[in-house]
């Protein structure tokens, strides 16, 4: 079992899930290598979270999800889209459905963005001005002002206008969770701020405690498939893989030499690597999504690490198998992650990306959406959309 000097406490949060009502498809050479035929897009959902700390009467989001009215992007971040969005529709806006299962936005104290990217900050400006903004390091520096006071910017003016940015520093170099830099957010063990660079400027994770003993791991865009940490010395594939794990079209378990064809190593390899390395790496495409291919992979690593702890249930933020597991606040706001080890949550949705993968010749999973709608409508331009926020 990992050791990750997991620091006791009695102190728990109350972590429900909230589904950000986004399916995204974006070419997979710009997250993950190698490329396999079959397999040239990435399906992405989009996962945000609400934390209660119930003693302290505090509510957090982490994570804002996408905004579902693009045209109050930066003109900046428009541009980004035209470039490398190739399916996008967003039914929701994450404030939305908090609202829709009976919490006011007076009742938050604060949003963590994970990072700056346009899926995680949401529309900042339709929370009330007392909702503070919990950032990464270098955020401050890097992206204030925003547009129009730096024509250039990615964020607005209006995103932040009144409202207090608080940065985390990290500056305690001696407190590590496993080899992760950490910020105990309430002070007493409930809820942690990890600092897992490699993707964005001032990317965080969150760690938070659901029982005395148990965690789950908040991990935005410290990867965006299973496949980049699965499987792992510390959880093999399984050999068969349970059809639990996958379609419905699949009757039976499947041997995992299904599945091990596409691992880079092969079917036929002298090595145990099919089954105890992950299939896919951080690319060293040009058009990358991360910002430090050395650093991501470091934090992958030891992600890996985190996933091998049976006390510790992680989700990354564009998993869709956890659409498919977890419950959520926009069904079911009663429940809740807390009992995720009694469920089995873990197990159920540890093997769910290899049903994106190709297999026996045919391609993977179809495009979940082709272009980008807008309240039923085909987009076309991001830049001709006229903003009504600035």
């Amino acid at each position: 079992m990992a050791s990750l000097n997991l620091p006791q406490s009695d102190a728990t949060v109350r972590l429900r899930a909230i589904d950000a009502k986004t399916q995204m498809c974006v070419s997979s050479k710009g997250f993950i290598q190698p490329s396999l035929p079959g397999f040239e897009i990435l399906n992405l959902t989009s996962i945000t979270f609400l934390i209660e700390h119930p003693q302290l009467q505090k509510k957090l989001l982490f994570d804002c999800g996408a905004r579902k009215d693009f045209e109050n992007f930066s003109p900046r971040i428009k541009e980004r889209l035209n470039l490398n969005v190739k399916g996008l529709k967003i039914e929701r806006d994450v404030h939305e459905v908090v609202q829709a299962a009976g919490i006011s936005l007076n009742e938050l104290d604060a949003m963590i963005w994970s990072h700056w990217h346009w899926d995680h900050h949401g529309a900042p400006e339709e929370y009330p001005p007392h909702v503070d903004v919990v950032v990464g390091p270098g955020f401050k520096a890097t992206f204030m002002p925003g547009y129009p006071t730096n024509p250039d910017a990615i964020f607005l003016d209006a995103n932040f206008a009144g409202r207090s940015i608080r940065e985390i520093a990290f500056s305690d170099e001696s407190f590590k969770i496993g080899n992760f830099r950490a910020h105990d957010y309430f002070g007493d063990g409930s809820f942690y701020l990890l600092d897992t660079p490699g993707h964005a400027i001032g990317h965080m994770c969150g760690l938070a405690r659901t029982t005395r003993t148990t965690f789950v791991f908040l991990g935005g865009d410290i990867c965006h498939f299973g496949g980049s940490f699965r499987p792992s010395s510390s959880i093999p594939l399984p050999d068969p893989v349970p059809n639990a794990h996958l379609d419905a079209h699949f009757p039976h378990p499947c041997p995992c030499s299904v599945f091990t064809a596409v691992h880079p190593a092969g079917p036929s390899s002298s090595s145990n690597s099919p089954r105890t390395e992950p299939f896919f790496e951080v690319t060293s495409s040009a058009q990358s999504a991360y910002l430090d291919r050395e650093e991501a992979a470091r934090s992958i690593r030891e992600l890996q690490r985190f996933d091998g702890h049976p006390d510790v249930l992680v989700c990354i933020a564009h998993d869709p198998t956890l659409i498919r597991v977890l419950p959520f606040l926009n069904e079911r706001p009663e429940r809740d992650l807390n009992a995720w080890k009694e469920e089995g949550l873990k197990e159920k949705a540890r093997w769910g990306w290899l049903n994106e993968l190709p297999r026996d010749g045919r391609p993977g999973r179809e495009m979940y959406v082709e272009g980008v709608w807008k309240e039923g409508e085909l987009m076309g331009d991001f830049t001709e959309l006229k903003a009504t926020i600035y």
